[in-house]
């Protein structure tokens, strides 16, 4: 698939592509603006979801810089936007035309929503299936008449749309007639949908937003996922800002929908000695197994501490009502022994780890046995991988022993930019090997005795950043944050 329209990289980091679409049902050219993620390219098979914004000549600016604030902190997927200014006819902007949904006296232009849903349903949805890489999954966001129009369309073409948003929304119109209708429709939609309808404190009584919370309170079926914002001290186009920013996250709770963050990920018990394993940042409405059997309603809550016994394999799923992703995670504990400790091998003095740095190009972790090292050192409090002779293109190999000064559980963490390894004792317990940012750490448990220990780091760095951090949780240590190896129990001959 490739765009032959005119097409600009704006600051929100989206291409943005001026486009058009003639309507027979309007009786008119319509001009849009689509917003792509610059990440997409000619020949990847991604495809993404849909938003659709009216009033596109006011929200092109708006609505792609809140979200990609949104997507900077991984609230939301990329998306695709599409803005749909308003048509003027002899200086004159026909919104009123497209948003109300009948005609009024007082409102001579009143009254082609419906045509408006068709052009939307039966032109410019289709168009943009065909010409963009969507996944068929829509939304529209509306303020103000735009509001109400989005609500209209939630109430009478609701498969069209599996979430509108609805900022400040104009219910009071004719007499409350979208409330009137909301309260004959809504149990008439059997899909599930999300609504996000969001107001002033100060004034969402006389838009009526209450009368409408009251009929969805009372009418809405358990398949509409729906919420009301409400903020104080804005104005009818401020209110916007926060409440995009919100409408965004309530509409994609539970993104990314990917691994649940816990440590350790993996590790060796012992029996009837159980381990805990942290949730990092909690996990609301979260069940685990430790069976390997999917995860259910019924199935254990997980709290922000689960006591674990071995073997098991773990299993948490998110259950987040009315999220658009699930969320979840797995890990293997092993049955195991106390892995045996040393005494403290002869000529060894403590403050560090034995280093030796190579130089060449890589993109997994090299085989150290056939590589002669440039320099050797040791890696102690003054050691920064920044003081290396080359920023890129290296590989160090760390070598010594880590003295465990008591007995039981050990819970070691590693991330790194690029590759990793961390031996102790002669067993791999973690592998972060390959071409990856920093970000992710992996982690495993494991019971040791009071003693010394032979320890192995392996890493690479081949472009961009370099980073490396190997942290662990001893035991009876009366805290749940992981802390570097304090130097004097690491050692080096």
């Amino acid at each position: 698939m490739s765009f032959t329209k005119n097409y600009v990289i704006t600051a929100q980091g989206l291409t943005e592509i001026n486009d058009s679409i003639y309507s027979d049902i309007l009786q008119e050219q319509r001009s849009l603006k689509v917003f792509i993620p610059d990440t997409w390219k000619k020949d990847s098979t991604e495809k993404y979801e849909v938003i659709y914004l009216t009033d596109g000549e006011w929200v092109s600016e708006l609505f792609p810089f809140i979200y990609k604030f949104a997507k900077g902190e991984s609230f939301v997927p990329p998306v695709i936007m599409i803005a749909i200014p308003n048509k003027y006819i002899n200086g004159i902007n026909q919104r009123d035309r497209d948003f109300l949904p009948v005609h009024v006296a007082d409102n001579a232009i009143s009254g082609g929503a419906d045509k408006f849903i068709a052009f939307l349903k039966n032109e410019l949805i289709p168009y943009i299936n065909k010409t963009y890489p969507v996944n068929g999954t829509n939304s529209l966001y509306g303020h103000s008449y735009g509001g109400l129009f989005s609500m209209y369309t939630f109430l009478t073409e609701p498969e069209l749309f599996e979430t509108c948003y609805a900022t400040d929304p104009s219910f009071w119109w004719n007499n409350d007639y979208a409330i009137k209708l909301a309260s004959e429709r809504l149990g008439q939609i059997t899909s599930e949908r999300h609504l996000w309808i969001a107001g002033i404190e100060s004034t969402y009584k006389g838009m009526g937003i209450d009368r409408m919370d009251t009929v969805l309170r009372q009418k809405a079926p358990a398949n509409i996922y729906w919420k009301i914002g409400l903020f104080p001290n804005e104005s009818h186009n401020s209110v916007r800002l926060k409440a995009i920013y919100d409408g965004l996250k309530f509409s994609y709770a539970g993104y990314p929908g990917n691994a649940i963050q816990f440590h350790p990920m993996n590790g060796i018990l012992l029996k009837d000695k159980p381990a805990t394993i942290f949730l990092i940042g909690g996990c609301p409405e979260c069940h685990y197994t430790t069976d390997g059997s999917e995860p259910s309603n019924d199935s254990p809550k997980a709290g922000q501490m689960i006591f674990l016994k071995g073997p098991a394999e773990l299993n948490i799923r998110s259950f987040l009502k009315g999220a658009k992703y699930s969320s979840s995670g797995k890990g293997n504990f092993e049955l195991g022994e106390v892995m045996p400790a040393v005494t403290r091998p002869k000529k060894t003095a403590p403050g560090g780890l034995k280093y030796s740095y190579y130089e060449g190009t890589w993109d997994k972790m090299p085989d150290f046995k056939g590589l002669k090292p440039v320099a050797v050192g040791v890696a102690d409090s003054t050691f920064n991988l920044d003081n290396m002779p080359r920023k890129e293109n290296f590989a160090c190999l760390f070598e010594g022993f880590m003295e465990a000064n008591a007995d039981g559980y050990y819970i070691f963490g590693l991330s790194s930019d690029d590759g990793s390894k961390f031996y102790l004792g002669q067993k791999l317990l973690i592998d972060n090997d390959g071409l990856h940012g920093g970000d992710a750490v992996k982690s495993f448990v494991l019971p040791l005795q009071k003693g010394f220990y032979p320890v192995r780091i392996e890493y690479f760095q081949k472009e961009g950043g370099r980073s490396f951090n190997l942290v662990y949780l001893a035991p009876g240590v009366m805290v749940t944050s992981p802390v570097q190896i304090p130097w004097k129990y690491l050692y080096h001959k």
